[in-house]
């Protein structure tokens, strides 16, 4: 691999690849970031910083540890892969992607779903009922006895 393949750090990146660099210290140098100060954690940076843009890196997940992340996953759920197209990225198939994933969502959501088929009597009967429940209440609530004149509460 050649110099700067993943991208070139700079001392003003420690922020934007904080997470890798955490890893990185814990795993290689073996210390807790918690406990280092910061001035010691900007030397140790400094270290971080060659081993990345010399591809020297002890694994890949310390150059991308969210993309490494979401690939373990992919892996433990037994998903397809992500693409490893490095640096490209093609907005239309992303859109593709997204809509696929919408229709595939809401295919699963309909399908879980039963269809509720009702003829037009039926429906009247449901309005009928619901209306007669809400005069029914509303008697009760004015205190009047609505003596279950019919309603039906089935």
């Amino acid at each position: 691999m050649a110099y700067g393949t993943y991208g070139i750090l700079t001392p003003a990146d420690m922020w934007n690849k904080e997470n890798e660099f955490q890893a990185w210290i814990m795993e290689v140098k073996h210390l807790n970031p918690e406990t280092i100060p910061q001035n010691k954690m900007k030397e140790h940076f400094v270290g971080f910083m060659e081993d990345f843009n010399t591809v020297t890196m002890p694994h890949e997940k310390f150059y991308n540890l969210s993309k490494w992340e979401e690939r373990q996953r992919a892996i433990r759920m037994g998903e397809p892969l992500p693409d490893e197209k490095r640096g490209e990225v093609d907005l239309m198939n992303d859109e593709e992607q997204l809509r696929m994933k919408q229709r595939d969502r809401r295919k699963m959501n309909v399908s879980s779903q039963p269809q509720i088929m009702m003829t037009q009597s039926q429906l009247q009967e449901l309005r009928k009922v619901s209306h007669e429940r809400v005069e029914a209440d509303r008697l009760r609530k004015m205190g009047l006895d609505a003596g279950r004149k019919g309603v039906r509460y089935e």
